[in-house]
């Protein structure tokens, strides 16, 4: 709807303008006529050269008209800075070919709102409650994000390297880092701390976090305690 009103209005400003120009050129014209002149209408030429050169800067001050909405808000994404904590799993511009007609139409309606969805997402994310529930489901993320499911299933199909599954790992690593940070490990046990952030058991906890970070739970554990102790 947006666009079909600049369209509009651009076909009343450039109807307006021709009109304008006709009226010089016929009133130029007649001014040939009345004075016996052989001008051919080319009298207060500067006028007409006035309206195009207005056309022109006004054309090169609206975006919209020279990129189209789609290109315009995909060229903002790309130079926009984002303060994403998770930056390299995000694909903000992807290039795709769609070819289910469903997922043509959220890509319309989610891509030019890309960065703020994923921003919603990781807020809430990094609050980490959510994740700490070792039976949450997509479903019950879009809820507490208050997003359609279709929508970030969308963002995970086509603007993640990952899934989300894998995705729910990463935040709850995160959290168990937090944690041992926090000096978690004193007075708790590594399986208290992975059904803390939401594993269902160590042997699940362990893996992923050897995988997300590089080095196993009580390795990152000692490394911490020597940071402590200095």
């Amino acid at each position: 709807m947006k666009q079909n009103k600049v369209i509009n209005n651009w076909a009343s400003f450039l109807l307006i303008a021709l009109v304008l120009i006709s009226i010089r050129l016929i009133t130029a014209l007649f001014i040939d006529l009345y004075y016996n002149q052989s001008m051919k209408g080319f009298n207060y030429q500067w006028i007409s050269s006035c309206i195009w050169l207005l056309i022109l800067i006004k054309i090169l001050i609206t975006p919209e008209i020279l990129y189209g909405y789609n290109a315009l808000n995909k060229k903002i994404n790309e130079n926009k800075k984002t303060d994403l904590v998770l930056n390299e799993i995000w694909k903000i511009t992807p290039n795709i070919n769609l070819n289910n007609s469903q997922h043509s139409i959220l890509k319309e309606k989610i891509d030019k709102n890309i960065l703020t969805y994923i921003d919603h997402i990781e807020k809430l994310s990094f609050e980490y409650e959510t994740f700490r529930d070792s039976k949450m489901t997509l479903t019950d993320f879009s809820n507490k994000l208050n997003i359609p499911k279709s929508h970030i299933s969308y963002i995970f199909k086509y603007h993640s390297t990952i899934s989300f599954s894998e995705y729910k790992k990463v935040i709850r690593i995160h959290d168990a880092i937090k944690h041992i940070e926090l000096n978690y490990l004193k007075t708790n046990t590594l399986d208290s701390l992975s059904k803390k952030v939401g594993f269902t058991s160590y042997n699940p906890f362990f893996t992923s976090f050897k995988e997300i970070s590089g080095v196993s739970p009580l390795e990152y554990y000692k490394m911490v305690k020597v940071e402590f102790n200095e």
